[in-house]
């Protein structure tokens, strides 16, 4: 097995061993943290071979922090729900990334590499905030919302919670996205909507009964 100098007894476990697990693996490679490896129910994945894998997601280690390293939101949701009472990382961010001192981030954030949250954004835990993705002043990204990458929150838009914002999507100023949405990849979100609802398009326009999980 690769040696990259920060593995050991000590250090944050990765739940998840698949392509989004690298990249916050990255972010972390060179921190003060470390990695002691990775728990995944499939020992055969990205990261199989770079990290020790620690076996299965229901045998964690719940002595040492966990960051659930996963870019789908419903499995994230899940695996959250599997390692409850586990000790969570506080916010890993890569040193590429942009975050204003105003901005609050919860356990378990994860900012991606040329990220830029700006001044009093609000990140819940365990959302994502990934590669190029701009969250503007005074927004809020709910509790394991995934902005995807190249997204864009402008100034005041609320997130809410289990919500999938799609690749290159834009969300203008004040808009409200309720729980367990969708915005399609691309799509420029111009109205607010309800919980459980897809928006796809230019300007978007909501699909019935294709939310998360369905």
């Amino acid at each position: 097995m690769p040696d990259n100098g920060r593995m050991g007894t000590s250090g944050i476990i990765l739940i998840g061993g698949g392509g989004h697990a690298k990249v916050v693996f990255d972010a972390l490679r060179d921190g003060d943290a470390g990695v002691r490896g990775f728990v995944d129910d499939s020992a055969h994945c990205a990261l199989s071979g770079v990290l020790e894998h620690l076996g299965g997601v229901a045998g964690v280690d719940r002595e040492h922090p966990v960051i659930v390293a996963i870019g789908d939101v419903a499995t994230r949701r899940r695996v959250l729900g599997q390692i409850e009472g586990a000790r969570v990382s506080g916010p890993v961010i890569h040193p590429s990334a942009v975050v204003s001192p105003s901005a609050l981030l919860g356990d378990g954030v994860f900012v991606g590499p040329g990220a830029i949250i700006n001044a009093d954004a609000r990140i819940e835990a365990h959302a994502i905030v990934n590669s190029g993705a701009i969250v503007e002043h005074d927004c809020r990204v709910g509790v394991n919302t995934h902005v995807a990458p190249g997204c864009v929150l402008g100034g005041g838009a609320v997130i809410g919670d289990d919500t999938l914002v799609g690749l290159g999507a834009r969300v203008l100023p004040g808009v409200k996205i309720g729980a367990g949405c969708v915005v399609g990849a691309g799509a420029v979100v111009v109205e607010s909507v309800e919980t459980g609802a897809t928006v796809v398009g230019v300007p978007g326009r909501e699909k019935k009964g294709l939310g998360i999980g369905d």
